[in-house]
């Protein structure tokens, strides 16, 4: 599950309501984006089975948290809450209780309305950027780019910010 969230060709909104634990802390963290409620706990407690953390989750904190706030929630199981991880900025938006599903149907609308195809490059950069080496990355920047200023959404684009509008991505 957690490859075709990150394969995926369009974003992926993880709403997340009183918490995320285990394999659901894993597949939150591998979403692109991750609303939370007010108090919602994020919790790492493998160690306390003698089991060590699965499905991407010691990549994904390593990716998007200080270290050690990473081996806080892994050597010590300690929950840590959505205000803290959107501190750390792993966490998108934090929300009142109920309000996380909603909240990421707002997101999704607004991306829905976006480029697809470059939304789609924008996840792969982002993606690879932490693999490549720099000189590699603006490469696959620079031809993204090339790639990209030749193509429909960037017309569309273009022409709704030299005539003050906003961009119709619908075609």
């Amino acid at each position: 599950m957690i490859r075709l969230i990150r394969s995926s060709p369009v974003p992926v909104i993880a709403a997340v309501e009183g918490g995320a634990a285990g394999a659901g802390l894993s597949i939150a963290l591998a979403c692109d984006l991750i609303v939370a409620t007010e108090g919602a706990k994020f919790i790492a407690a493998y160690v306390k089975a003698g089991l060590v953390p699965d499905g991407g989750l010691t990549s994904s904190l390593s990716r998007l948290i200080p270290r050690p706030l990473a081996m806080e929630m892994c050597l010590l199981a300690k929950p840590v809450s959505a205000e803290r991880m959107a501190a750390a900025g792993a966490v998108n938006l934090v929300v009142a209780p109920g309000e996380a599903d909603r909240q990421a149907h707002v997101l999704a609308d607004t991306i829905a309305k976006g480029p697809r195809m470059a939304q789609g490059v924008i996840r792969s950069l982002v993606a690879s950027a932490y693999e490549q080496r720099e000189a590699d990355q603006l490469a696959a920047e620079r031809d993204a780019m090339a790639r990209a200023q030749g193509g429909a959404e960037a017309a569309e684009g273009i022409s709704a910010f030299l005539e003050k509008r906003k961009p119709d991505f619908s075609g």
